[in-house]
C-alpha cells in the first residue's frame, strides 16, 4: 500500500508492481514525455515519496490502459486554457494574468502540465484542467470573473490594470500615457488578443 499526496488531498493505492525497478522501467517506456516522471527518473536513490510517485504514476498508467474510461468531455473553461495557452512564448515557461482578485497561472511541470491554477490572495484555491473542468473551491466573485474571463480575458486584464496601475501579465507599473490609459502595456495586449 502506497501514499501520495496531490493538491493537498491524500491518495492511498496498491501498486500494480512488485517492485520500485518495474515500476520505473513502467514509466521509462509509457511516460516518458512527463516531465515530472522524467524528474523522478533521473534520480539515483529515491526517497519514499518519491518511491510512492513511481509507482502511483505506472499503476494509473497501466490502469488507464487497460481499462479505459470515457473520454472526459471538455468543460466549460476549454477555451480560457487555450487562450491562456496560446498566449505563452515558451512552454518551458509559466505564464500568469492577474485578475481583479485572483491569478491564474500556467503549470509548465509535474503532473497537471496543461492546467492553469488559481490563486487568490497568494494562495491556491483550485485549478482548471487542460479539458477545462475547474477543481477545487474558489469564491463566488472568482466563479464570476471566471465566467467573464471566457470571453472577455483581455478586458479583465485592463481593469486589473486600471485598479492598481501595474500590467496584468508581466507585473511592471504602466507609465507610458497609452499604457496608463489602455491599462495594459501594448506588448502584454498583443499576448492576449
Amino acid at each position: 500500500m502506497f501514499t501520495v499526496f496531490q493538491n493537498n488531498q491524500q491518495i492511498d493505492f496498491e501498486s500494480a508492481f512488485g517492485d520500485v525497478e518495474l515500476a520505473k522501467y513502467y514509466v521509462k517506456e509509457h511516460l516518458n514525455f512527463n516531465t515530472f516522471a522524467a524528474s523522478l527518473l533521473s534520480k539515483k536513490n529515491l526517497s519514499e515519496k518519491q518511491i510512492a510517485w513511481v509507482h502511483y504514476l505506472a499503476t494509473e498508467h497501466l490502469n488507464e490502459s487497460l481499462f479505459p474510461q470515457k473520454e472526459e468531455e471538455s468543460g466549460e473553461y476549454k477555451t480560457l486554457v487555450e487562450k491562456m495557452y496560446s498566449a505563452v512564448k515558451s512552454k518551458s515557461r509559466k505564464f500568469q494574468v492577474r485578475l481583479p482578485g485572483f491569478i491564474l497561472s500556467t503549470v509548465t511541470k509535474g503532473i497537471n502540465e496543461g492546467s492553469l491554477y488559481i490563486y487568490e490572495n497568494q494562495q491556491y484555491k483550485g485549478k482548471i484542467t487542460s479539458k477545462g473542468i475547474l477543481k477545487g473551491s474558489v469564491s463566488e466573485d472568482t466563479l464570476n470573473l471566471l465566467e467573464d474571463a471566457k470571453e472577455n480575458l483581455l478586458q479583465l486584464a485592463k481593469i486589473y490594470g486600471h485598479q492598481t496601475g501595474n500590467c496584468s501579465l508581466c507585473g511592471r507599473t504602466l507609465t507610458d500615457s497609452l499604457s496608463v490609459q489602455m491599462g495594459i502595456g501594448p506588448v502584454c495586449a498583443k499576448r492576449l488578443s
